[in-house]
Order: C-alpha cells, then sequence, then structure tokens
C-alpha cells in the first residue's frame, strides 16, 4: 500500500497558526519566474530605501533581473502563456456561473500585459547594456569585490548624486522591465490560484503521491508550522510527487546540517498547474 493511501489521522489541522510556506518549482521555466519575482521584489525594496547603499544594491539587482531573463527566451514563453490563458478565460465568457464583469475585467488586464510585452523592442535590459560605464560596473560585480567605488568613478559620481536624484535614475532604469515584470506576477498568480491543496501526513518523514491529473504540476507549495524546525525536499515528475522531510533545530550558527526526520509531519501541500 503506498503511503498517500492510508488512513489519515482526524486530528490533522486544516491550518497552523503560525506557519512556514514552501515553495517549489516543478518545471524549468516556473524557476526561471520565481527568480524574476524575487529579483523584482529585491530590487524594488532597495529602490524604495534612502541610502545610496540600498539604491547600489538595486543597481545591481536590475543586473541580476537582466542576467536571468536573458537566460532563455523568456519573452516568447510568457507570450505564449498568457495567450493560452487568454483563450481559456474568454472561453469562460458564456459560463452563467462566472461573474462575467469580472472576468472582462480581468481579461482586459490580460490584453494590456501581452501588448506592453509585445511593444518590447530589442533584448530586455537593452537600455542598460547601451550605457558604457553601466556595463563596466556590471561586469566589476560579477567578481567579489570587484564593483567597488575606488575603481568606478562613474558609480561613485552616481552614488554622491541626492536621495531623489538616484531614485528617479532607478525608476528610469526600471520603467523599460514594467511589461515583463507585470507578465511574470501576472502568469504566477494565475499559477498559484489554480492550487489544489490537501491536508498530508508524512510517515517518519516521507510522502508519497502517484499524480492522476492530464497535466503535470508546475509549482508545489508546502505549508508546515513553523516551530516544527523542518524544512522540505520535493521532486516531482508526471506520475508522482515526493516530499521528504528535513530537521535543522532552528539552529542557523556554526555547522548547519539538516538530517532527514523520523517524525510523522502534518501538512499541506498545494498542486499547481494550469
Amino acid at each position: 500500500m503506498s503511503v498517500h493511501t492510508l488512513e489519515r489521522p482526524p486530528t490533522l489541522p486544516l491550518s497552523f497558526e503560525n506557519s512556514l510556506m514552501f515553495e517549489h518549482p516543478l518545471s524549468e521555466r516556473v524557476r526561471t519566474w520565481l527568480r524574476l519575482e524575487e529579483l523584482f521584489s529585491r530590487t524594488h525594496a532597495h529602490a524604495a530605501r534612502r541610502e545610496a547603499m540600498d539604491h547600489r544594491a538595486a543597481l545591481m539587482g536590475l543586473f541580476d533581473v537582466i542576467d536571468t531573463a536573458t537566460r532563455s527566451d523568456i519573452k516568447t514563453d510568457l507570450l505564449a502563456e498568457l495567450d493560452r490563458q487568454r483563450s481559456i478565460w474568454t472561453a469562460q465568457l458564456d459560463n452563467p456561473d462566472v461573474a462575467r464583469e469580472a472576468l472582462e475585467e480581468f481579461l482586459a488586464d490580460v490584453e494590456t500585459v501581452i501588448h506592453d510585452l509585445h511593444s518590447q523592442i530589442g533584448k530586455i535590459g537593452q537600455h542598460l547594456r547601451d550605457s558604457d560605464w553601466l556595463q563596466a560596473v556590471r561586469q566589476r560585480d560579477a567578481s567579489p569585490g570587484g564593483a567597488c567605488v575606488f575603481e568606478l568613478p562613474m558609480l561613485m559620481s552616481w552614488l554622491q548624486n541626492s536621495e531623489i536624484e538616484r531614485k528617479e535614475t532607478l525608476k528610469a532604469w526600471l520603467a523599460p522591465l514594467v511589461p515583463l515584470e507585470e507578465a511574470v506576477l501576472l502568469i504566477l498568480r494565475l499559477l498559484r490560484e489554480s492550487s489544489q491543496t490537501t491536508t498530508e501526513l508524512a510517515r517518519q518523514g516521507n510522502f508519497h503521491r502517484a499524480l492522476m491529473n492530464a497535466r503535470p504540476p508546475m509549482l508545489a507549495t508546502i505549508e508546515v508550522e513553523a516551530d516544527q524546525h523542518l524544512v522540505p525536499e520535493v521532486s516531482a515528475n508526471k506520475y508522482t510527487v515526493n516530499v521528504r522531510f528535513l530537521e535543522h533545530g532552528g539552529q542557523f550558527v556554526g555547522v548547519v546540517r539538516a538530517l532527514p526526520t523520523q517524525r510523522s509531519v502534518p501538512f499541506r501541500l498545494g498542486l499547481c498547474a494550469f
């Protein structure tokens, strides 16, 4: 008998008062989208602050966004997925169980994102590549400590500008990347909203489930109680999903080695597939 078919204890909680949510991409496309989401979030957070060092970190975040976005034909992938979602949701317009006004508003947002992304000419981040001094910063940043201001006088000069001037420059550098960010955030939102969530039990820290869906999951979410000091390892293919929990004891100083737990772990599993 496989693990997932065993009877579950009726005491498993449907939610946790204090929980941690882990996301695990199950395809390379989703891995790239999640990386971009985090990089954009980090860059905006630094750009919104006041200090020159935060604005320097925001600039480095922009370089990370560009490097990540140019490793694959991400624009083509995003447009193909957005077009597929548009077709799926357009077919629901005549469904009497769907709020037509809300759906029309959503489809208008999708159209806007598709239009803006289509309007992007040239390579992503070309406006930053066209600046010699920014390219010098980007190249030196690839080496630890390489982008020190004493080696890059233009960077030092920019950092000496006022807070308002630095923020305006960062805003201008970020603006051409907005269509990419909006497309990534919209697709990830739709993917997360597709989640089929169940309450499960990993016996002796291990869980296995056979998959019956026509479309394999693209993203798995694992929710566990925070005070359990557990982290999940997830692997999946079109046939199965496997979760193994490791425990670290809440220690992060010194040498930390997370080991497989022998405890039975209640958790919530979400499988997201378009």
